[in-house]
């Protein structure tokens, strides 16, 4: 590769890791403030969970560059914050929920160890396109159900929107994986979509 293509790879990189230690801090926050979870959706949550928990697994099963998906660690655990606050602000946070829990890291752990059957391995990797998909379609009909999108961070949509360019791009360069370019090119249609309804919908301050 040249220079000003190594160059554009590693500011990708960066950039994209760097925005992702802190995208959903923006959406935790939100929620705090207002107490509230209003405009959105704990099924999309779990969608979402579900889609980085596959394809971190994925990324490491596969021995790709730890710098080209390191995002994906950082955001489950935002991810999984961001659950937490979501159940306790809607009264269903209790110890049950370590069960499904443990069951997902085992679950993940079978995938990036290999222990599943490659096959299976590739279809999981297959359905995370659709079950991203279905995660922020969830979530935009929900904004555009309640026609409210009082607690939902065009911020964290922004950096969502912004790293799955530059994944497209550092994907298409170094490894050209037909799977992970239809996840990230979807997921940025969907969010572009996402932040337009999320300032459509966004309640207006009212003037003192």
């Amino acid at each position: 590769m040249s220079l000003l293509i190594d160059s554009l790879i590693t500011i990708c990189n960066v950039s994209t890791i760097g925005l992702c230690g802190f995208a959903k801090i923006p959406q935790i926050i939100a929620i705090i403030k207002a107490r509230s979870t209003k405009g959105l959706s704990l099924t999309s949550l779990m969608l979402e969970l579900t889609s980085y928990t596959i394809m971190l697994s994925y990324n490491i099963y596969s021995g790709y560059s730890f710098s080209s998906y390191f995002e994906y660690p950082l955001m489950v655990t935002q991810d999984v914050v961001m659950l937490v606050v979501f159940l306790l602000f809607t009264g269903r946070l209790s110890p049950t929920v370590l069960v499904p829990g443990a069951a997902g890291a085992y679950f993940a752990y079978s995938i990036a160890s290999g222990s599943l059957p490659h096959a299976l391995i590739t279809t999981l990797v297959g359905l995370c396109t659709p079950i991203s998909a279905s995660s922020k379609v969830m979530a935009l009909f929900t904004i555009i159900r309640i026609k409210n999108s009082a607690t939902v961070s065009v911020s964290s949509l922004s950096i969502s929107a912004y790293t799955c360019f530059t994944r497209l791009f550092t994907i298409y360069v170094e490894s050209a994986d037909p799977a992970l370019l239809m996840n990230f090119g979807i997921s940025l249609m969907l969010n572009l979509c996402l932040i337009t309804a999320a300032i459509v919908y966004k309640p207006k301050k009212k003037e003192e």
